[in-house]
């Protein structure tokens, strides 16, 4: 633990002196005799920026108090050095320490916000006045600052810049402990995309993931010594340029915008923006050339967010599918805009500012949003679920799996439903006469409303064929009870009664003929059921003969439909007619399915 002293030393930190300055590069300018009366003065310790004539060189000259306390070993701590720069430390003429190698083989270095430097012996004493000159070279039009310079033993100086870095440390845990909360939660909205399939949570999820790393890598800067600044900068900029493409597609994706040439500006936008960031990094030494890049690349940045803002306010606006999202994004644009414009506002408890700030809080938020969403869309889709569960229950009443077996007849069917329920029905049902009625019909739609009206038709169909004497009758009075029921729809129906000497009696309403060994039945055809009151339907009569076939089927067949819009149609259809009903199906299916499929065939072998 380190002692109250040592506190109390580190706050001389300020500099005793004025800092006088100078661009250019000329080694003479370490001569602690050197003469910079004609050099520009600064109070507090800020430069000029560097300029191209300089080559990005400036320099600096100041006198340090070296105090009369000191004992062993001096060391000089530099508590606020230069970022995104290099530099070399004199004292008394003397190079005490460099943080990089300087153009022509440019290496920048991270340093903490703590350096220290040893002194080799003899080059300053306790009691006595340091002249201290410092070479900074950095990329051009960027300002420096010279402050927090102080020389002392060395055994405290060390002691000092170990105390300070753990504050340092400690000071940022709450932003560390955030952004591990938020790799977290990145993981766990991964695992629910994957699950769901829902592209703008696998977004989100990047999203999640990219955005700590890129945040904490800032205050990595002053923790972290010795690494490469320019290899850092890259993996920055790398973070950046697939921020900014996560955030332009989960933005589109989550809002459901169409504008491709919105979209394609965002993508061509960022793809500027990072290939100027990596030229940037490129030329770092080449003066004029970085300085346009670094141009560039941030009036790239500027059109990105302005059109960024542009899609959030049209979310909010109402033509957007989540304003909720837009606004939490909007709150991450409003941090950038207050940054670029100089009101930057701190929040130190997170050690960072209203940018960073924003980024967290929105990220949680939309995160949020999304599983919530996710959630009722399950919870939504297991209800229809069971719907569709109790629907197959119902199917089973429009369409057996299994016809009964009746003396004479040969029965086949085959039913394939355009979605998971269909409203297509056939039933084999008994007359009191002893003849086998057949009723093969198509409801109006598709899926669950459709199939619960087919099964109401059919159990009145059940009802009133204890009375009736013919499908025409069946008919009529079917299309009576359906006018004053509540059903919606129409239903189309064909309606056969076969008896034993093969007499067979057909009544329409609006289905499509039957075709007997091939060739389309003449039968008069009336309105469908349901949609007007008062119908008659007639029969048509006729005999067959043994080895006589029928096949019924629904519009399904008729109406299948091939990528170039072409339709099955009638003339496919007949040329199938004499086929089982299971290869009538398929044909039509494979042909391309729009509606649902049902075809039921009948073969005629009286029994002796």
């Amino acid at each position: 633990m380190t002692s109250a002293g040592f506190t109390g030393r580190a706050q001389q930190v300020p500099l005793p002196t004025p800092v006088r300055f100078h661009v250019g590069d000329d080694a003479r300018w370490a001569d602690p005799n050197f003469d910079d009366s004609s050099w520009s003065l600064s109070v507090d310790g800020h430069l000029p920026p560097s300029t191209p004539q300089a080559d990005g060189f400036i320099w600096s000259r100041l006198r340090v108090i070296v105090p009369e306390s000191a004992t062993g070993p001096l060391a000089l701590r530099w508590s606020t050095p230069q970022e995104g720069a290099v530099q070399e430390v004199f004292v008394n003429g003397v190079p005490a320490g460099r943080t990089g190698d300087f153009p022509p083989h440019l290496k920048m270095r991270m340093v903490s916000q703590n350096i220290v430097f040893d002194l080799p012996a003899g080059v300053a004493r306790a009691g006595t006045v340091a002249e201290v000159a410092i070479r900074v070279w950095t990329v051009i039009g960027r300002p420096t600052q010279i402050t927090g310079i102080s020389i002392d033993s060395a055994t405290l100086q060390h002691a000092i810049a170990g105390q300070l870095q753990t504050q340092n440390l400690l000071g940022y845990m709450p932003q560390f402990a955030v952004s591990l909360l938020l790799e977290v939660l990145g993981l766990g909205v991964l695992i629910l995309g994957l699950w769901s399939g829902r592209k703008e949570l696998l977004l989100c999820a990047i999203w999640l993931v990219i955005m700590p790393v890129y945040l904490t890598s800032i205050s990595l800067i002053s923790l972290v010594s010795g690494v490469n600044l320019r290899l850092f900068q890259s993996m920055f900029a790398l973070l950046n340029a697939l921020g900014m493409a996560v955030v332009v597609e989960f933005i589109w994706t989550v809002q459901g915008f169409r504008d491709r040439r919105s979209l394609w500006l965002a993508r061509v936008l960022w793809v500027l923006t990072g290939l100027s960031d990596i030229a940037f990094l490129a030329f770092l030494d080449e003066g004029r050339i970085v300085a346009r890049f670094g141009f560039l690349g941030t009036s790239f940045l500027f059109a990105f967010n302005v059109l960024l803002v542009s899609a959030d306010l049209v979310a909010l606006s109402g033509r957007g599918r989540n304003r909720a999202i837009a606004a939490a994004d909007l709150l991450i644009s409003v941090g950038f805009f207050l940054n670029v414009t100089g009101h930057q506002i701190k929040v130190p408890w997170l050690r960072t500012d209203f940018f960073g700030a924003a980024f967290y809080l929105s990220s949680v938020v939309i995160a949020g949003l999304l599983i919530r969403q996710t959630w009722e869309a399950w919870k939504k889709n297991d209800d229809l679920r069971i719907e569709v569960a109790a629907a197959r229950e119902l199917q089973q009443q429009l369409v057996p799996l299994s016809l009964p077996s009746v003396a004479g007849l040969e029965l086949d069917a085959a039913y394939m439903p355009a979605l998971e329920v269909g409203g297509d029905f056939y039933q084999v049902m008994k007359q009191r006469d002893g003849a086998s009625l057949i009723l093969v019909g198509d409801v109006s739609g598709k899926g669950l409303r459709a199939a619960m009206t087919g099964v109401l038709t059919i159990g009145a169909a059940r009802v009133l064929n204890e009375d009736v004497e013919g499908p025409a009758e069946l008919l009529t009075r079917l299309n009576r009870e359906m006018m004053r029921s509540s059903m919606e729809g129409f239903v189309t129906c064909l309606c056969a009664a076969i008896g034993r000497d093969g007499k067979l009696r057909l009544a329409n309403a609006g289905h499509l003929a039957p075709y007997l060994n091939g060739e389309e039945l003449p039968v008069e055809s009336g309105l469908p059921l349901g949609i007007l009151a008062g119908v008659e339907y007639s029969e048509t009569v006729l005999c067959l003969s043994h080895g006589d076939s029928i096949t019924f089927l629904s519009d399904g067949v008729v109406e299948a439909q091939n990528a170039a819009g072409e339709l099955f149609g009638f003339a496919r259809t007949k040329a199938l007619a004499t086929r089982s009903a299971e290869e009538i199906a398929l044909a039509a299916k494979a042909f391309g399915q729009a509606d649902d499929i049902t075809v039921l065939t009948l073969g005629f072998a009286p029994v002796a």
